[in-house]
């Protein structure tokens, strides 16, 4: 599929079913808003709301995978999710050239992409060090940050189960850690 077709299937779903799930979510808000809404509906109305937000954060993140797919490399992927965040963190990339698969190479750039989301959100980095190298039976990514680290609970986030799911999904392992000082992911990628 050329970039003409990711970037027309992109606006598809920002124009039809992005903006219907954030309609319905409006909708979900107004119920949860209306004082004749019981408390027990209130209750099942914010989990389903909760849901939608998930959903439309899905969406978003596929739409910008479609646009940006056909982009040359990683740093030029990253670097206009920054621009799209209004982020001003450093990004450092060490890239060794390691003859990844197509595929591997497109869930690298997913997964940093997703990591990157999560710096810019949550952490309060000012640095963001990316590394993928060779090693003896395949290659080694590191992301790092110097942000405040990662709250233990967050680890079991939406982004970090999808992250989890894209490692899988290459053969892939991913060792996480984080202290006050940043976080820092590793994925080691066999062949």
């Amino acid at each position: 599929m050329g970039q003409p077709e990711r970037i027309r299937i992109a606006q598809e779903l920002h124009d039809g079913i992005a903006q219907d799930l954030v309609a319905l979510s409006y909708s979900l808000d107004l119920l949860l808003a209306a004082p004749d809404t019981p408390a027990d509906i209130r209750i099942e109305v914010r989990k389903i709301l909760f849901k939608v937000s998930e959903i439309i954060a899905s969406v978003r993140t596929e739409i910008f995978n479609l646009r940006t797919q056909a982009l040359d490399t990683l740093e030029e992927s990253l670097q206009i999710l920054l621009l799209e965040m209004n982020s001003v963190i450093e990004i450092r990339i060490n890239q060794e050239e390691c003859d990844l698969s197509d595929p591997v190479q497109e869930e690298l750039l997913a997964i940093s992409r997703e990591f990157l989301r999560n710096t810019i959100k949550h952490s309060g980095a000012s640095v963001t060090e990316i590394s993928i190298e060779k090693s003896d039976d395949g290659a080694h990514y590191t992301y790092r940050d110097n942000g405040k680290g990662m709250d233990p609970s967050a680890i079991l986030g939406f982004g970090i189960r999808g992250v989890q799911e894209r490692c899988s999904s290459i053969h892939a392992d991913l060792i996480m850690s984080s202290t006050a000082q940043g976080v820092n992911f590793q994925i080691k990628i066999s062949r």
